[in-house]
């Protein structure tokens, strides 16, 4: 019995759902909800169509809109909304006699109510709020009259008030409406979304405020969670964004759509395992190829923020041969996952061929082309990863950190040849592109290192004295900055060539001070220390 009077208590909104998506301005969100719920035995079917017909009229659909009003009256001939619909198609098509028979065949039915009033005064504001400002203004006061605490009044003003863009006026009347009657939800929500680009805490308190009284209304969930998405003053708000979805997810009138969102908060929160949960159900009961696609989007980026990478390459694949979708075209980061899940589990070659595609698609992407060069040096294809980094270079869409690795590139290039035309080539490039750095960043210590072990390649790591004014200079430009996070290892560099060169020419005196110097900044290093010893 708990368990049934829980499954009631969270489908007790049911169509009334889709009145609130529609009250507050959401038609595709509002007919959805009210045709899932139409047959439902709980669905005052009268009520229903009535506001089918609301969202056709506002969509410019009369025909469509008299169609709902009329299986209306036919469901509840009682019901005196759905007359006042038809009464608001009749001034649509000029017939203003007949929509005023119209309303007051309705006010028959449903004496001075307050709500019936305002329903008949937005029929004249849709059809034409200047030639009808009479009829309007009448239908207000009566409503004012019949009860001035009814919240639809100041509803009617608040909209009126947006309308004309006089957004402070319309949150005070829409304050009034909820002030009169607190579980109202098209107050408090309309409330929010003025007022949160005014005072995001305050917005949001409406809402917590509101989700105590209706904390079954999916629109009132789903409102509260968007807006916690949204608020980038309020601490936390993405945990929170998190856990007002997972109670609308819960909700049976929630979307498809938002699931999307759902996953996508999951994963920034790195909650990799509930993301996948949600993404293959959006998968699964996907009827929009959008849906599916972005459910593979996110179970694939879940799966690489797992390192999981072989799942992450199966699903990348399947990702990747869904059909062509031009709305949601595959972006530069969802290439560059799936080459790296592919690069992970040793498909070098595929994941070669993913970021040329990328690259095809993104021609001005450098960092496509950057992360390219990353697998070809993981595959020891230096020339490949020069060709491609100078190609940046070449570009003129680049900066320091590109030239440095253009630099390193080229560096490779010849210390893994034996062709001494190949490596001169590539050293003369590799001391352009780092000379080229170390002009736009002349006190970045890794570009003067770079520049050292550059001129070290270019004497065959044979410590002849050719870099050795780069590492003298290196560990000058070091001594006026102790404090760089890789002082230690420039120092360790520095001094062991030093102390390797003097000791190659003879001069041990010399030599010694800098093989002292060197186990300092590499004391774990035995042989060193024993060396050392002996020189002492």
């Amino acid at each position: 019995m708990l368990i049934a009077g829980a499954a009631l208590v969270v489908n007790a909104q049911g169509y009334k759902d889709g009145i609130d998506f529609y009250k507050i301005g959401k038609l595709d969100d509002a007919q959805e909800l009210l045709e899932r719920n139409l047959d439902k035995a709980e669905t005052n079917k009268a009520e229903a169509y009535y506001y089918l017909g609301q969202v056709a009229l506002k969509k410019g659909d009369t025909g469509t809109a008299k169609s709902y009003y009329d299986k209306g009256v036919q469901a509840n001939p009682n019901f005196a909304l759905n007359y006042v619909g038809q009464g608001a198609v009749a001034l649509k098509n000029g017939n203003a006699k007949e929509a005023e028979n119209l309303f007051k065949q309705a006010e028959k039915l449903a004496k001075k109510d307050p709500k019936l009033a305002i329903a008949i005064a937005n029929a004249y504001y849709m059809a034409d709020a200047n030639a009808y400002a009479k009829q309007i203004d009448k239908q207000k006061k009566n409503a004012f009259k019949w009860n001035a605490n009814d919240p639809d009044y100041y509803i009617f003003v608040g909209d009126d008030l947006a309308h004309k863009q006089e957004w402070g006026q319309a949150a005070g009347q829409y304050e009034l409406a909820f002030q009169r009657e607190p579980a109202n939800i098209e107050s408090r929500v309309k409330f929010s979304n003025v007022d949160f680009f005014l005072n995001e805490n305050r917005a949001v308190e409406a809402l917590e405020e509101l989700l105590d009284l209706v904390p079954n209304s999916a629109l009132v969930q789903r409102e509260l969670a968007e807006k916690y998405y949204e608020a980038s003053s309020i601490k936390g708000n993405v945990a929170k964004a998190v856990e007002h979805y997972g109670t609308y997810y819960n909700n049976p009138n929630h979307f498809a759509k938002d699931e999307i969102r759902y996953a996508q908060l999951l994963w920034m929160s790195k909650d990799f395992d509930k993301a996948e949960e949600v993404c293959d159900g959006l998968i699964a009961n996907a009827t929009d190829p959008s849906n599916k696609f972005f459910g593979y989007r996110l179970k694939f980026y879940s799966q690489c923020g797992e390192q999981d990478w072989e799942d992450a390459a199966e699903t990348g694949a399947k990702f990747f041969a869904l059909p062509a979708n031009e709305r949601t075209p595959y972006s530069v980061t969802d290439y560059s996952y799936y080459a790296t899940a592919l690069n992970r589990t040793n498909r070098g070659a595929e994941a070669v061929a993913t970021f040329e595609k990328a690259i095809q698609q993104y021609p001005d992407n450098a960092d496509l082309r950057s992360q390219l060069a990353n697998v070809y040096n993981a595959s020891k294809d230096y020339v490949k990863a020069a060709e491609v980094l100078q190609g940046i270079v070449d570009s003129g869409n680049y900066d320091a950190a590109d030239l440095y690795r253009l630099a390193n590139a080229y560096r490779k290039v010849a210390d893994n040849t034996t062709d001494d035309v190949v490596k001169q080539n590539a050293i003369s490039k590799a001391r352009s592109a780092i000379n080229g750095a170390i002009e736009k960043e002349p006190n970045d210590l890794s570009n003067l290192n770079m520049l050292a072990q550059v001129e070290l390649s270019a004497e065959n790591n044979e410590y002849t004295g050719g870099a050795l004014n780069a590492y003298k200079n290196l560990i000058d430009a070091v001594n006026k900055n102790p404090g760089d996070e890789n002082a230690n290892y420039y120092y360790m560099m520095g001094y062991r060539y030093l102390a390797t060169y003097y000791s190659k020419q003879g001069q041990m005196p010399v030599a010694k001070d800098y093989y002292i110097k060197w186990l300092q900044y590499d004391p774990e290093n035995e042989n060193l220390r024993k060396f050392v010893e002996q020189l002492k």
